[in-house]
């Protein structure tokens, strides 16, 4: 495939606004969230975890290409430093013992089962998405830490007998306070749209950014029935040089 055109001024512009846009949204919800007490509810044993100020900074970090005719292969993260990471995943460990880590750390932007099963098969490239991508500063998302999300039981419907027992998963919890991500996901959706996909079945404030830190068995997704927003906090995180 050759390679695709650089895209248009007006596109930038548009990530640009969308990226206002959804910033004073989400100063909104902040606001209504501090109101409310915090909005969140951690596990009352929970120790505090500390995380380098910069773990979320991606800029000097090169674009990760994931692109395979595998099932499942193809898909958009916002690759970040893993090193920054290394010592909360230590500490968390150092509480259970049992984890498994990847080596690596990224928030994934498209999941591979929205690829596959959703925008592929209305055309939608992912050498597209990646253009779009890069046109909106992926490696440039200015995103926040929220807490350390923790799942630990039996998966509420089981694919498999493989999947019976217990899981143990922890993650940082990630806000896109200025939007950076869902204007990405905006964008995506609207090519989706205008090659004849179907709108329902693409939602792009369907988001929880999220790291995956680390798992006793496997990783864990919303097709295994968990969800990785606030509602998955477990321990408080402040930031530290």
């Amino acid at each position: 495939m050759g390679k695709l055109p650089s895209m248009s001024p007006l596109l930038q512009l548009v990530c640009a606004v969308l990226a206002i846009l959804q910033a004073a949204l989400a100063s909104d919800r902040q606001t209504a969230l501090t109101i409310s007490g915090g909005g969140i509810i951690y596990n009352p044993d929970a120790p505090t975890f500390a995380l380098p100020r910069d773990a979320l900074d991606s800029h000097d970090i090169p674009f990760s290409n994931h692109s395979s005719s595998k099932p499942f292969g193809s898909y958009l993260q916002q690759t970040l430093d893993f090193s920054r990471f290394a010592g909360l995943f230590k500490a968390i460990n150092a509480t259970v013992g049992t984890l498994q880590s990847r080596g690596e750390a990224h928030i994934t932007v498209v999941t591979p089962p929205e690829y596959d099963r959703v925008l592929k098969p209305a055309g939608v490239t992912i050498e597209e998405i990646q253009d779009i991508a890069r046109q909106c500063g992926l490696q440039s998302a200015r995103l926040q830490p929220v807490c350390v999300g923790r799942f630990s039981g039996s998966l509420p419907h089981p694919a498999s007998e493989a999947d019976n027992g217990t899981f143990l998963l922890y993650s940082l919890v990630v806000a896109d306070v200025f939007g950076d991500l869902a204007g990405i996901r905006q964008e995506v959706f609207k090519l989706y749209r205008k090659k004849g996909g179907e709108g329902a079945l693409f939602q792009p404030e369907g988001f929880w950014p999220h790291v995956t830190l680390g798992f006793d068995r496997r990783d864990l997704f919303i097709e295994d029935g968990i969800y990785k927003g606030s509602n998955y906090c477990y321990a408080p995180i402040h930031t530290a040089k």
